[in-house]
């Protein structure tokens, strides 16, 4: 605690051990392991069992890990609540929520048969701070939440939103959150595309959001990336499908699971490219459960003539560059002759040694390519330009990129896991065997969405803010009758989600005004340039430069996009460095000038316009009446400086800083 050990007063360090345990609760208890909510996004969450290809789990177990995920996002918005209901209609009285969109007419609807009540709209501090987090992964600055509750017109809220979604902030958080999908990293357990690469590949992403292309755009062209991946950022797609130790399937297999995974939401593909799912996926997927592997090598067959050739272009330090081609030689193929690598064997399937390509997922009939090619290839284009095509007209690419987005803003997805969907289970309409249940919580918002996501020419800064101007983005976390755990897919109120790793740093380094300088280092080097927010760094490995915000980053569970997926459940750990990196205490000292509390001092704020200051600052709302009363003996007690040091570590280690709600 700052300060606390070194001052002799001992009256004065009791007050600030009961303020502290007055507005923080048990400190070690601010981010239990239960509280964490689910890791979210892309990538982030993973089909259980799947990652070890064991297949035990079945409906009943899938139901149960739904259920616990729901008691999860359950306890840590009611944790959050507990704090933010006597303040948040400070600035605007909680008003009931009126339908604005279509996805507020499948939510409100669904809640009204249901039998259930909505939580009220959001207050003003309430929205404006978790919409700011939740489009530029920063928190509003003081005079922004000030000017905003003393707006009064009607359209405010739209209008933040449209401001913050063309904003250089919202480029950053978008980019962090599509390299995390796309696996964005220079080093990986299959491949390293070395520090050239991945700025490539970052820069590639970040032109990308900043132009707003669209997502079918950006896919198509990162599937049929040719050339240099130092000088051609997508060509690092097709770079990371790369598995060396076996046969080229291997790699052709890699290519096909990435492509399935990041752009349908399918992970069960890389369970069915070892063996057919009959009797391995027969309690978990219901449609991998019909399909075989003779299937699943008819989509890596679209792969098989892409070529990633490795050269060698420094010795001291070593560093490898990476060029992917499309060569048509006819000894190019999905061929069934493998007997080692990464896979089961490949063996001939009666007289057919070769795989065509082959599309193996269900083609909408309104789709412009069902009728020219039934899945397979097309005259005049290659075979990842054809598999391009099937892929962005496939309706299961607007679903599992509206999924992706819709968790990352809602907290809990439609379909759960989010790269977990299960093709035949999608339709309300269609019978199902035994214990099998649709798997969206809300299959007909889903589908009108992707739907939508199509009609709008795969927009997704508008997918984006169409989320977020929806009333059922906008309601308050705080919830006026007794919540239970299977209220979670109605969406009745807004969950909490604990802040990423990057989101928290920013947020300190905002609150407290004192800006970092982090170069971007690496012993092969590097095209960017020095960053000073978490947001803007490249990959999950950053900053190089500095080793002890490295440790405080991955502290709280930002992964490395390879082997460990990014995660926000709580740990004691967690705690220990909010309350005493050097990251954290370095920045609320009061000798700073430049500091939040160095201007309240500079200006002679008194004792109750400093609480004001770092209230605004810290927690982007203003103090209770309450809060007030009880933090004035503490700051008469221990004077502006050490007092406003105090209050401003205390705020920082609240559940309330530390959740966006």
């Amino acid at each position: 605690m700052k300060r606390l050990h070194t001052n002799g007063n001992v009256k004065a360090q009791v007050w600030l051990l009961l303020v502290a345990a007055a507005l923080l609760g048990a400190v070690f208890g601010l981010v239990p392991e239960h509280l964490g909510a689910q890791a979210i996004g892309g990538n982030r969450t993973q089909v259980p069992g799947l990652e070890a290809c064991s297949y035990l789990l079945g409906p009943a177990e899938f139901r149960y890990a739904a259920e616990e995920s729901w008691t999860r996002v359950s306890a840590a918005t009611e944790a959050v609540a507990q704090i933010i209901r006597p303040v948040i209609i400070r600035s605007s009285p909680l008003l009931p929520a009126i339908r604005i969109n279509f996805i507020d007419e499948h939510i409100f609807s669904r809640i009204e048969q249901s039998g259930m009540e909505a939580a009220a709209l959001s207050s003003d501090t309430e929205f404006l701070r978790r919409v700011t987090l939740d489009l530029t992964g920063r928190i509003p600055d003081a005079d922004s939440v000030v000017a905003f509750v003393a707006d009064t017109n009607g359209a405010k809220r739209d209008a933040i939103i449209d401001g913050l979604s063309v904003s250089p902030e919202y480029v950053d958080r978008w980019t962090m959150f599509f390299g995390d999908l796309f696996r964005l990293n220079g080093q990986a357990t299959n491949v390293n595309r070395y520090t050239q690469g991945r700025d490539a590949f970052y820069l590639y992403l970040k032109d990308s959001i900043a132009a707003n292309k669209p997502y079918d755009q950006l896919v198509r062209e990162m599937i049929t990336a040719t050339g240099d991946n130092h000088t051609g950022g997508a060509a690092n797609f097709p770079v990371g499908g790369r598995v060396p130790g076996g046969p080229i399937q291997d790699t052709y297999d890699g290519m096909a699971v990435q492509a399935a995974s990041m752009f349908l939401g399918i992970q069960v593909v890389d369970c069915l490219l070892c063996h057919d799912g009959v009797g391995r996926l027969d309690t978990v997927n219901l449609w991998g459960s019909r399909q075989t592997r003779f299937n699943m090598w008819g989509l890596s067959s679209f792969f098989a003539n892409t070529v990633v050739r490795r050269e060698r272009i420094s010795d001291r330090p070593r560093l490898l560059r990476y060029t992917v081609i499309d060569n048509d030689s006819p000894r190019l193929g999905y061929r069934l002759n493998t007997d080692d690598g990464n896979r089961s064997s490949r063996l001939p399937v009666g007289d057919i040694d070769e795989v065509a390509p082959k599309y193996p997922f269900l083609i909408a009939a309104s789709s412009p390519f069902v009728d020219a090619n039934q899945g397979g290839l097309v005259e005049g284009e290659t075979r990842r330009e054809t598999l391009a095509n099937l892929i962005t007209g496939d309706i299961q690419f607007a679903r599992a990129i509206v999924n992706y987005i819709w968790e990352e803003l809602m907290v809990e997805p439609l379909v759960s896991p989010s790269n977990g969907f299960d093709p035949d289970r999608l339709d309300p309409g269609v019978a199902l065997p035994g214990e099998w249940t649709v798997q969206p919580t809300n299959p007909e918002l889903l589908e009108a969405m992707a739907e939508w996501f199509q009609q709008t020419n795969f927009d997704l800064r508008a997918l984006v803010t169409l989320i977020a101007k929806s009333r059922t983005y906008q309601l308050s976390g705080a919830y006026p009758t007794e919540w239970k755990p299977e209220y979670v897919p109605y969406y009745a109120r807004k969950y909490a989600r604990r802040l990423d790793a990057e989101e928290i740093h920013d947020a300190i380094t905002k609150a407290t005004g004192m800006m970092p300088i982090y170069p971007i280092r690496s012993r092969t080097g590097t095209s960017l340039a020095p960053v000073q927010w978490a947001m803007q760094f490249p990959d999950t490995r950053e900053p190089g430069s500095n080793r002890r915000v490295r440790f405080f980053l991955d502290a709280f569970g930002r992964g490395d996009r390879d082997q460990t997926f990014r995660d926000s459940d709580g740990s004691v750990l967690q705690a220990l460095n909010l309350m005493n990196h050097d990251f954290v205490n370095d920045r609320i000292d009061s000798r700073l000038g430049g500091s939040t509390i160095g201007a309240a001092l500079r200006e002679n704020d008194s004792p109750t316009e400093i609480i004001w200051r770092l209230y605004l600052a810290t927690l982007s709302r203003f103090p209770s009446d309450d809060e007030v009363a009880l933090l004035l003996p503490m700051m008469n007690e221990l004077g502006d400086a050490e007092g406003a040091e105090s209050l401003q570590w205390i705020l920082m280690n609240k559940l309330d800083f530390l959740f966006n709600y």
